[in-house]
């Protein structure tokens, strides 16, 4: 299993003050993805909730966000059998 966080510096206008945002410094989500390459996330904003992805792939398809400015940061090293 490899964890990870993941923080968003820049996102549209708005968010923060509608909570679906966190500040800079703070932690947008965490999650970890499995040996089989399956992923589980778990939201920290002010509207928790968890969600379950077949791949990190497909997580970042639809909530990677560089445009926000998304930053990963892996807790655990790649150790070559996660996705």
């Amino acid at each position: 299993m490899r964890r990870f966080r993941v923080y968003r510096p820049n996102p549209p206008e708005g968010y923060r003050e509608s909570g679906t945002a966190n500040a800079p410094d703070e932690v947008q989500y965490e999650g970890v993805v499995f040996s089989d390459g399956s992923c589980a996330v778990r939201w920290l904003t002010a509207y928790r909730s968890t969600s379950v992805w077949d791949s990190l792939e497909s997580l970042e398809k639809v909530h990677g966000h560089p445009e926000y400015g998304s930053v990963w940061e892996w807790l655990d090293p790649d150790d070559g059998t996660a996705a």
